[in-house]
């Protein structure tokens, strides 16, 4: 009877501890905070590095900066994937990373261990990623596998169905495979090459994913061809690609209002 006494005043004054740790000047933004993040619907964030030699250093450079930015915005429970496109098939083992930023410990209560778990998470994933838009050791790539590479995406957003699913692209799109040349306009797909893999069924299933892409020219007549494929390619997958999210130098990348 005594040692359940103890532990009942142990749990007691754990919880007053708890408590005393939120401003009670600051009670009501907290709760202001909590009750905004549990409408949020969870983010799955997306990052898709074209290291091919078409792809010059300081494009690599400001790719990781817009990552960066756009990283420091995730919240609690939000998901980050990585992935280096493959290179010639799905027969490849892809380059790929994927975490979750750390859930609060209690949905009632900011505790400032919730925030330092967060910010050390970001820091170090941000880091991390700097490795998949490293400019130096590309000299073994050869080729660029944009459409195996997103068989490989669509599973990863099969891990939660429940979120908010953007996917940042950093690439020229310029699909660079034996049977599919786009830099020069080599090899061009056929204008019913989209239509014939929809009846094959051999798309991918991105529905609800918002489609951003950096890197890609938009300037010139082979760029806005290259442009329409895509744009007729994510909408046969169930994806969301706007015009305004197909560029090639944003100064930021949207959050998740961007579709």
């Amino acid at each position: 009877m005594r040692r359940r006494r103890i532990l009942l005043a142990l749990v007691a004054l754990a919880s007053s501890s708890a408590a005393a740790c939120i401003d009670p000047a600051a009670t009501a933004e907290q709760q202001a905070l909590l009750a905004a993040e549990a409408k949020r619907a969870p983010e799955h964030v997306a990052f898709v590095f074209d290291r091919s030699g078409s792809i010059q250093g300081h494009q690599l450079s400001h790719a990781h900066t817009l990552l960066r930015d756009r990283v420091r915005s995730l919240g609690h429970g939000d998901r980050i994937t990585a992935m280096e496109l493959l290179q010639r098939s799905l027969e490849e083992v892809p380059r790929r990373w994927s975490q979750s930023v750390p859930e609060r410990e209690r949905s009632d209560l900011v505790l400032p261990s919730d925030s330092i778990a967060r910010d050390r998470f970001v820091r170090d994933a941000v880091d991390y990623l700097a490795a998949f838009a490293d400019s130096t050791g590309r000299e073994q790539i050869t080729g660029t596998d944009i459409l195996s590479t997103m068989h490989d995406i669509a599973e990863e957003f099969r891990v939660r169905a429940d979120t908010h699913k953007t996917l940042f692209i950093f690439s020229d799109m310029l699909q660079s495979t034996s049977n599919m040349e786009m830099e020069d306009q080599r090899r061009m797909p056929s204008a019913d090459w989209v239509p014939r893999a929809v009846a094959r069924g051999v798309l991918p299933d991105l529905s609800g994913v918002c489609i951003v892409v950096v890197g890609a020219r938009v300037d010139t007549d082979a760029g806005q061809r290259v442009k329409q494929f895509w744009k007729l390619y994510f909408e046969a997958t169930g994806a969301t690609l706007r015009d305004e999210n197909y560029s090639y130098r944003p100064v930021r990348l949207p959050g998740a209002e961007a579709c």
